[in-house]
């Protein structure tokens, strides 16, 4: 046990100053008399006399260790080891508040408490190295992550906009298209075939930026046949001039003659970048199509088709060229120079010459011009009234006929009239008809009636007039009817001949 010298007050060993008035415990010796809670007479009588300060002099209180007037120790306590503080260490020297002694401790003792802080002046040049290293690697990983934050932020709206940005071929806007097969690339043959101005990729570059006269040439020929799909070979031969020189369709997965003879008209008449080589042929897979998931069928089909042609086979379709220029004249849409009048010879005196000479009458008449096999077939077409919507263009001996006749006895009656014309060894029918066109339509108008449960009412179409017949529940249905028809199909309903079931005027 310990008590205050002052208030007598018991306290346990563990505690160093009085609670009351801040005076140093004192050990409770065998001259207390426990269980009394007064000092014995020896401890009385050692006590009496004052403790004199040895620096100010002040008079204590026996068994006071510390000068009330100057904190001074007044008597020499027994020399306690030394406090060796714990090596410097790169962890905090920070005692938590709850172990920190009191700030009068410190004045009291003179010496350092263990849960107090170190000065600067006790760190070692390693530790403080250490600090700044650690500082520096904690400011470098923050800058890093900062870093990762804003690009993760940047790449945010790319990631949310790419599945629009590449949209799936089911997610295509539907409509006419033409372009390059992906599976097929474009040919350029010539010794010439290398040049920047006539390599692939310039060949390739040039069709991107002038496809758009070929996608109207296809919008024209689905406005008259709109299930019309196409895979095509198509060859131009252009000249050092940049001009087309001739184009022709090696090959076709759905030969059309008329998209075929349009096609190659309109790319007769683009003109690439001149150069100082020498001519090129180029081949461009083209791909006509309004559905965009049966390109890859397209594409399939025309690489069947291409894989099976010879080198030596004839095109499809092949442009005439124009005949080349006769030394002298001048070209075609120039103005011709003016002819100086030339005045005749005067006459002689000798006699007259006779007047038939067959010889010189001879040398007078022009030869005959050779009429090309197509243009006799055309003749030809063209003389009979039930012919005159049908053409034709010619491979060698081969005459491909198309356009439109009334009805199949037409097409049988143009072809007996084209094997007729001399030089034709075969003839290859592409002609439609419109009683096919008139049926299509009205199967088109049938199936929008039914699956608007209009089962029971017919249609019948002639060119672009309707006839409907059958019955309907109410006269709503009726004119139901008619919305359909003309909204399923180019055609005006001429004759409405559909009547309201008896009973049923209500529709029930």
């Amino acid at each position: 046990m310990k008590r205050c010298p002052r208030c007598d007050k018991s306290y346990p060993d563990t505690e160093t100053f009085c609670e009351t008035d801040g005076t140093a415990l004192i050990a409770a010796g065998p001259a207390f008399a426990a269980g009394t809670g007064r000092p014995t007479l020896a401890m009385t009588e050692a006590n009496e006399v004052p403790i004199e300060c040895p620096v100010c002099g002040g008079k204590s209180q026996p068994g006071e260790l510390i000068c009330n007037f100057c904190g001074a120790r007044l008597r020499e306590e027994p020399a306690a080891a030394p406090f060796t503080p714990p090596p410097p260490s790169s962890t905090s020297r920070i005692a938590s508040p709850s172990r920190a002694q009191p700030a009068s401790s410190a004045q009291f003792t003179g010496r350092m408490q263990p849960g107090e802080v170190e000065g600067e002046s006790g760190r070692s040049p390693l530790t403080v190295a250490a600090y700044l290293l650690a500082a520096i690697v904690a400011l470098g990983g923050g800058a890093w992550l900062a870093l990762h934050l804003s690009s993760r932020k940047a790449e945010q709206p790319v990631a949310l906009a790419s599945p629009a940005a590449s949209a799936s071929p089911a997610a295509a806007a539907a409509g006419p298209s033409v372009s390059l097969a992906s599976a097929i690339g474009v040919q350029v043959t010539g010794f010439s075939a290398s040049a920047p101005e006539r390599n692939q990729e310039a060949a390739h570059k040039f069709f991107e930026d002038h496809k758009g006269t070929l996608s109207e040439t296809y919008a024209r020929a689905l406005s008259s046949d709109s299930t019309l799909k196409d895979g095509m070979i198509l060859r131009l031969k252009v000249l050092p001039s940049g001009i087309v020189d001739g184009a022709s369709v090696r090959t076709s997965t759905n030969p059309n003659p008329s998209l075929d003879a349009d096609v190659v008209k309109e790319v007769s008449a683009w003109n690439y970048p001149p150069f100082s080589g020498s001519a090129v042929e180029i081949d461009y897979p083209v791909i006509f199509n309004n559905d965009p998931a049966s390109k890859d069928a397209i594409e399939s089909a025309l690489s069947t088709k291409l894989a099976s042609l010879s080198p030596t086979e004839g095109p499809e379709y092949g442009s005439t060229p124009a005949p080349p220029p006769v030394a002298g004249a001048p070209a075609p849409g120039a103005i011709a120079p003016p002819v100086a009048a030339v005045e005749p010879p005067p006459p002689a005196m000798e006699a007259p010459a006779p007047r038939h000479r067959p010889h010189r009458e001879v040398a007078r008449t022009r030869p005959p011009t050779t009429e090309t096999l197509q243009l006799r077939v055309k003749q030809v077409l063209a003389s009979n009234p039930k012919l005159r919507r049908a053409d034709c263009y010619t491979s060698g001996g081969t005459v491909t006929i198309f356009g439109k006749v009334f009805d199949a006895n037409d097409k049988v009656l143009a072809e007996r009239a084209v094997r007729q014309v001399s030089g034709v060894t075969n003839v290859i029918d592409s002609l439609s008809t419109d009683e096919g066109d008139w049926a299509r339509r009205q199967d088109q108008v049938a199936q929008q009636l039914a699956s608007a449960g209009l089962d029971k009412v017919t249609v019948k179409i002639i060119g672009h007039d309707a006839y409907l017949n059958g019955s309907v529940k109410n006269d709503a249905d009726k004119q139901r009817a008619v919305s359909i028809t003309q909204s399923a199909a180019p055609v005006q309903v001429r004759t409405n001949l559909i009547t309201v079931e008896p009973g049923r005027v209500f529709g029930f």
